[in-house]
């Protein structure tokens, strides 16, 4: 039931059984299932088809564990062969089977090839170790060896052709130099010119950095000049002299949101409670738009601006900021 269609299964039973088989059959399936639709009885030359249509539905609308267990003596069932098979299900299944195969099949030659080319590396890879790695080391002759070998016993020494004895040439910076008896007699005076030397290449670098030429020495080589560090500026600290430095302007702050009646004495002496300093220079009184409030301009030591401008010195809801006065107009 689960694997044929429907119509092939009404076909094998009426085919099979009769019409009372097929009516008992249903109404012992209501009376044990106890569906909810009413059993009807059906009548006509197609009842039997349409009863076999009632008894498959209530079947199907059943979960599997609340399908009834039948059990007969005389067992009747019905012969299915390939005219009861549906032909195309059982070619499709084939189909999906020869495609997994051939799915498994490529997987394991892909598989074959993987493990050869794995194989294949790690050949080369040994390959290029044996090759870097160095030649050992050339071993050293023992006492017997040298002893019996006396070639490597005694070293080999070549001796230089005879050349002529030296004689002592003078030059011109006043040194030495030498000259084989061997030369004319007008060579031995003739001035030699003796080639520049390393410590003359040397001198000149030293005296480059002494504060001469920088020019490149006979090697090719230039010496880097140390960058000389200038003096920092210095802050004095003293707090007596007779001299003083120049005072730092003084800062303007805006003070708003006050009672109409606050005066500028008011402000002065909140001020000089709240500051740890004293810092007030002048309070002055600024006309306002609307009399719901008063609006002051006060000039303090810029020393004290950090500690005036903080929220905890000011009561709730005042507005402090720096003032900025008009600017002026530019030209028309």
């Amino acid at each position: 039931m689960d694997c044929l269609p429907t119509e092939v299964v009404s076909n094998l039973c009426l085919e099979t059984y009769s019409d009372e088989d097929i009516e008992a059959a249903k109404k012992l399936l209501f009376e044990v299932c106890k569906p909810s639709e009413r059993q009807i009885k059906r009548q006509g030359t197609n009842k039997s088809a349409t009863n076999m249509t009632d008894i498959l539905r209530i079947l199907h609308s059943m979960d599997p564990p609340s399908v009834p267990i039948f059990v007969s003596a005389t067992l009747h069932l019905p012969a299915i062969d390939f005219e009861h098979v549906d032909i195309t299900v059982c070619l499709q299944e084939l189909r999906i089977m020869r495609q997994e195969m051939k799915g498994i099949r490529d997987v394991s030659i892909d598989s074959a090839k993987l493990h050869d080319e794995l194989a294949s590396l790690r050949r080369e890879i040994a390959d290029l170790k044996n090759r870097a790695d160095p030649a050992p080391p050339p071993r050293k002759a023992t006492y017997a060896e040298a002893a019996s070998d006396p070639l490597r016993s005694s070293p080999q020494v070549r001796r230089a052709p005879p050349a002529a004895e030296p004689i002592c040439v003078e030059v011109q910076d006043g040194g030495l130099a030498t000259a084989p008896k061997s030369l004319p007699a007008d060579a031995s005076h003739k001035q030699v010119r003796k080639e520049p030397s390393r410590h003359s290449s040397r001198t000149s670098r030293r005296g480059s950095a002494l504060g001469g030429s920088s020019e490149p020495g006979s090697d090719g080589f230039q010496l880097v000049q140390k960058r000389k560090t200038r003096p920092r500026a210095v802050v004095g600290t003293a707090k007596t002299s007779t001299l003083s430095a120049v005072r730092v302007r003084p800062a303007e702050i805006f003070v708003t949101r006050l009672e109409p009646h606050t005066q500028c004495k008011d402000v002065e002496q909140h001020l000089s409670k709240t500051v740890s300093q004293k810092c007030v220079i002048s309070c002055t009184k600024l006309q306002t738009k609307y009399d719901s409030y008063s609006s002051f301009r006060v000039t303090v030591e810029s020393d004290a601006l950090p500690e005036v401008l903080a929220p905890s010195c000011w009561p709730s809801g005042v507005l402090v900021r720096r003032f900025h006065g008009a600017r002026p107009s530019g030209p028309p």
